[in-house]
């Protein structure tokens, strides 16, 4: 959902409020010790489309001026028998450059980073909500990109860069 909105009372300074909700499907399982992961996921439109940012300045028009994210657990089989843990240490969300094939530059992408723990049990989805307060500006390239695209410097199960 976008909202255009007015900073001030009086005035025409507009920002833009966007929300993003969803969930991640990852289907990853842990058994002991405790492991500490990062998935990363852009935020999209609709269906392999997302939205190009033209700054990562908060004082040009198209910066991302504030930003509040909110992370969950989805759905998750424990082991059962076993002590277990699922949780979110953390998340943020944050304008990234990307490639994506046919499409010329590095665009710059909103892409969620999601901090995972879990011992003995498997995850399949996270949840999460995003808003993001733009500084206002005319207009903003949305492109299609290939729904198997990822983000760049991703995380695999393991934790380590996928390369």
């Amino acid at each position: 959902m976008r909202y255009w909105i007015n900073r001030e009372s009086s005035g025409n300074d507009r920002a833009l409020l966007e929300v993003y909700t969803g969930w991640v499907q990852c289907a990853i399982g842990f058994a002991a010790p405790t492991q500490h992961v990062t998935m990363k996921s852009f935020l999209p439109l609709a269906s392999g489309k997302v939205r190009f940012y033209p700054t990562t300045d908060a004082t040009q028009p198209g910066g991302i001026m504030q930003k509040t994210v909110v992370a969950s657990i989805g759905a998750v089989a424990p082991t059962e028998d076993e002590a277990n843990v699922f949780a979110v240490d953390g998340a943020e969300v944050q304008l990234e450059a990307q490639t994506f094939p046919g499409i010329g530059g590095s665009p710059l992408c909103l892409v969620l980073n999601v901090q995972l723990g879990l011992l003995n049990c498997h995850l399949f989805n996270y949840n999460y909500a995003v808003q993001v307060i733009t500084r206002g500006a005319p207009t903003f390239d949305e492109s299609p990109i290939p729904t198997s695209q990822r983000p760049s410097g991703g995380a695999s199960p393991e934790g380590g860069p996928i390369g």
